[in-house]
């Protein structure tokens, strides 16, 4: 997830501040972040646990007071059969962030500081990064932020989501279709994998190792692939974005456990 709003100043802009949302793995850095929802189609849902939200000015010389930030719960429902996502390792920070808790089971979810709490300062130069820590309970929810601010004599409330949608949470309790990293039958992250086009190297190739991994963008099941070319191996590393073509050699495309996709046309992304 990932929330960019900028401005070139106050005149001309609906909000100060810029500010990034992922999932962290802080506190459990080899933690599951997604699940994939059995619905038709399949949707990747972010897993219940810690989210990690930067926040800075978008204007050059000025700090913006972070008056108070808040969770919105906008729908829930009774969580659906999920199988389990990949198990991504951040990227470690050098900043203190400021940790907070926070129910959204709650009839108005408020959150709670585990040390300071809110009013910050921000600049283009001063950042601040928060640790939320929301639960869900048994449920599926759609929720975002909420950062009221302070800036110039203005003030307001900037919203923030994932790319104007709401964040989604799964909770850890979820119903699970029983899959391992080979899946389940009839698990929907082989069709997912079947239907992508685009993805990232997991695992990369190299003369003496041709065969990689690619994770799907879409949240589709790990692809093996082989190299297309041996002189060109170093261009298929870990973290490299590729576009491909997947084909179904063999199987039922309804019912993909134990089928077999095949990779080709394996290029890196321009």
């Amino acid at each position: 997830m990932h929330l960019h709003l900028s401005g070139e100043g106050l005149a001309d802009t609906e909000s100060p501040l810029i500010v990034t949302v992922d999932r962290s793995g802080q506190r459990d850095p080899y933690d599951e972040q997604t699940v994939l929802v059995d619905a038709d189609p399949p949707e990747v849902m972010v897993r219940e646990g810690s989210f990690r939200v930067t926040v800075e000015s978008s204007l050059t010389g000025r700090a913006v007071i972070l008056r108070g930030m808040r969770p919105v719960v906008l729908s829930r429902r009774p969580a659906r059969r999920a199988c389990h996502g990949l198990i991504t390792i951040p990227t470690f920070r050098r900043m203190t962030p400021r940790h907070f808790s926070t129910d959204l089971n709650e009839a108005t979810p408020q959150l709670r500081a585990e040390e300071a709490d809110f009013p910050f300062s921000v600049s283009a130069t001063d950042v601040e990064e928060f640790i939320l820590a929301p639960a869900a309970g048994g449920d599926e929810i759609l929720w975002h932020l909420e950062i009221d601010w302070l800036c110039a004599g203005r003030h307001g409330t900037t919203i923030v989501d994932d790319h104007g949608q709401p964040f989604t949470l799964y909770p850890r309790s979820g119903p699970r279709l029983g899959c391992n990293y080979d899946h389940a039958y009839d698990c929907p992250a082989p069709r997912l994998a079947l239907e992508s086009t685009r993805g990232t190297v997991l695992v990369g190739c190299s003369k003496g190792s041709p065969h990689g991994w690619i994770k799907p963008d879409n949240g589709g099941a790990l692809l093996d692939f082989t190299c297309p070319n041996d002189s060109r191996a170093g261009e298929y590393y870990r973290g490299r974005v590729v576009n491909y073509t997947v084909e179904l050699i063999h199987g039922d495309p309804q019912h993909l456990s134990g089928a077999f996709l095949a990779v080709t046309n394996v290029q890196p992304a321009p």
